[in-house]
């Protein structure tokens, strides 16, 4: 239970960073391998495969939305015993856009992140577009 709070905390903080723009804490976490995927048919979504190449999506995230607000309603864990850091979290979200342009958007999201060893391998986003409904205008091109 105590790797549970810890995991739960980890990944509160990380998501502070994130609002912040701190990458550097946001990834530290990472495996070299981590596996990311973003939804939806916009230049943003597909699957991107290692820490560099998804630290540069997060990278121009950062920049597409330098006004951002990731709020964490729930963070749950898969095994609550788990010990060895091999675990599955995820975190219901309510985020809170607005891009270079001005363009504002209100999300709420499931990650899915999967943990090996204490790192991060993979992240799997689920979003439903809450308010803002030209979902591709919001992005605009990023890729």
């Amino acid at each position: 239970m105590i790797g549970t709070i810890i995991t739960k905390q980890a990944i509160r903080s990380a998501f502070n960073a994130l609002n912040k723009g701190d990458l550097e804490k946001f990834t530290k976490t990472w495996s070299e391998n981590i596996i990311f995927f973003y939804p939806g048919k916009v230049k943003a979504g597909g699957q991107f495969t290692g820490k560099y190449q998804v630290k540069k999506w997060f990278e121009e995230f950062i920049k597409q939305f330098p006004q951002r607000k990731f709020t964490i309603k729930h963070v749950g864990v898969d095994n609550i015993f788990d010990m060895a850091g091999n675990n599955t979290i995820f975190a219901h979200l309510d985020i809170e856009l607005i891009n270079k342009d001005g363009y504002k958007a209100t999300n709420s999201a499931v990650s899915v992140i999967k943990l090996k060893g204490s790192k991060v391998i993979n992240v799997e986003d689920f979003l439903k577009i809450v308010d803002g409904d030209d979902y591709k205008r919001g992005w605009g091109d990023i890729k």
